[in-house]
């Protein structure tokens, strides 16, 4: 799979500080499948976005994620489309090198919807 840009521009459910920060911009890296399913995607975060939990005392930037899809009729693809997918924080970086996802090394935060950026230019 060749890396492709998407941007998440809005969150339908998830922690407030994360709306503060859209649109968040990423570039999908590469499949990596779960016990559960097959379709998770890692995406590098062009900036970092800031997690707070003050129930557990959390206060980190998080520069890798987790996506898929929340709709079985939709697909993370480089021409996808406001597509509905779940987002999960990576908390373990050696997710970035694993070949198959450990789902105790990230944290589901939101539902969001992305679309691929298409890069325009000449030739």
């Amino acid at each position: 799979m060749k890396p492709f840009d998407i941007e998440i521009s809005s969150i339908s459910k998830g922690p407030e500080e994360l709306t503060y920060q859209l649109p968040i911009s990423a570039s999908v890296q590469k499949q990596i499948p779960a016990k559960n399913r097959s379709d998770y995607f890692i995406a590098e975060l062009e900036n970092s976005v800031f997690w707070v939990d003050k129930k557990k005392g959390i206060n980190t930037e998080i520069s890798h994620i987790i996506i898929c899809t929340k709709k079985k009729s939709q697909f993370i693809e480089k021409d996808m489309k406001d597509v509905i997918i779940a987002i999960a924080y990576v908390l373990d970086e050696s997710v970035n090198t694993d070949t198959t996802l450990d789902l105790n090394k990230i944290k589901y935060v939101a539902d969001g919807t992305a679309s691929a950026n298409k890069k325009w230019g000449l030739f």
